[in-house]
């Protein structure tokens, strides 16, 4: 039963990663932590959200904006591994609250004009790269920073999916190796991986078909709800 309700989750939440390039943690964690604990958790959601970004991106790789992703992935990998250094210095709480707050301010302002856009300078870009790599090998939560820049650009829904992916999949891949170093995937977790990699595909072929069905402005009303969203349980976590 565990491990149907484990596919069943995975189906689901990879579901809207796959049309709109991120969320499949934001409700995938909090119910497979109910199942099968945060240890084996973890792991198995960064190994599955990794096959999900390579299939993104390889279906979808001339449209990658690879000038731009550069200039967050390099200085990413200078960040995750001052995340790691402090993470046990750092109150997640406070972090957690001041993050929530800027993207749910900066996510309503878009969501009341999505039509304007922004075209920061190539060091704040770097800055997101580098932060968003720190509270990644910190929390593991290094998509906002990177989502809000991106989305604010004005990139069509492909390109800012698969541009997103470019960053989850070089990124991922260093937390994976990090889970693999430490121990973490465990027989378990991979009993628990080929019960989820069917779903993952499934999901990845149904939104390949789904993205299309979006225009632009739907696409990005969908891309800030979720961020809304995803900024109110990064607040509930501080605050509980």
């Amino acid at each position: 039963m565990t491990l149907v309700l484990v596919a069943a989750i995975v189906l689901l939440v990879f579901l809207i990663r796959a049309i709109f390039g991120f969320g499949d943690a934001l409700a995938g964690m909090p119910l497979l932590v109910l199942l099968i604990g945060v240890h084996q958790a973890a792991p198995l959601m960064a190994m599955l959200a990794l096959v999900m970004a390579a299939m993104i991106l390889l279906k979808n790789l001339k449209t990658v904006r690879w000038d731009f992703s550069l200039r967050l992935i390099l200085p990413a990998f200078a960040g995750i591994p001052l995340g790691l250094y402090y993470l046990t210095q750092i109150d997640e709480r406070i972090v957690n609250a001041v993050l929530a707050a800027f993207i749910i301010i900066f996510s309503t302002a878009r969501l009341v004009k999505t039509t304007a856009q922004i075209n920061p300078p190539g060091w704040v870009t770097a800055t997101v790269g580098f932060v968003g790599g720190v509270l990644g090998g910190a929390y593991n939560t290094s998509g906002p920073p990177v989502i809000m820049l991106l989305s604010a650009k004005g990139l069509s829904p492909q390109v800012f999916r698969s541009t997103l992916q470019s960053f989850f999949f070089s990124t991922g891949a260093a937390i994976v190796v990090g889970h693999a170093l430490w121990g973490n995937i465990t027989a378990g977790v991979l009993t628990y991986f080929w019960v989820g990699l069917p779903a993952v595909v499934i999901a990845f072929v149904a939104g390949e078909k789904l993205i299309h069905r979006f225009d632009a402005a739907r696409f990005y009303r969908c891309v800030y709800a979720l961020l809304i969203a995803i900024g109110a349980g990064l607040l509930f976590k501080s605050l509980y």
